[in-house]
């Protein structure tokens, strides 16, 4: 019992270190909502207001996990800021030597791709063809009649715009 307890406290303090390691500094840019899980659709667990800090311990796609003194979710990357970093994109650096050794390779660093935060280039990587997801995106095109229909429903009359620097004819 004596070993047992012996192995184990150091063991319990190593991975209380190691995990405060990983978390990172955060500031909330915007009053945003927290959600059980990372997608949109998922319940909102709390919400956060513009200037609230706290930590996040984890990464999922353009979602990061927030552990704030009042609440903890998922929020869009967009929204939080990295503390120590001047671009507002935040690395390991920040991490302890030691967490840096022996915690998982875990970054938290976002990036930003065509306006959009959070996509790296191993999530790139990891993308698959979804053949579902295009069938349903073409279920939204609409035909030139149909959106010209629609565009008269609306009050909307055509406009002629011309390339820069053409001339009307």
């Amino acid at each position: 019992m004596r070993l047992l307890s012996a192995v184990l406290w150091p063991v319990l303090a190593l991975v209380a270190l190691v995990s405060s390691a990983i978390a990172q500094q955060v500031t909330i840019e915007r009053d945003s909502e927290l959600r059980a899980e990372a997608r949109h659709d998922a319940a909102v667990v709390a919400t956060v207001k513009q200037g609230t800090t706290g930590e996040a311990t984890a990464k999922s796609g353009a979602w990061v996990n927030v552990k704030t003194p009042d609440a903890a979710g998922w929020l869009f990357s967009f929204n939080v800021r990295f503390a120590g970093t001047a671009s507002g994109q935040g690395g390991a650096s920040d991490a302890s030597a030691l967490g840096r050794l022996v915690a998982p390779r875990q970054q938290l660093n976002v990036t930003s791709t065509i306006g959009i935060r959070g996509i790296e280039e191993e999530d790139l990587k990891q993308a698959t063809f979804n053949a579902g997801q295009m069938k349903l995106l073409d279920q939204y095109a609409a035909s030139k009649e149909a959106a010209q229909e629609g565009a008269a429903a609306a009050g909307l009359e055509p406009a002629r715009v011309d390339y820069l620097g053409a001339t009307s004819k």
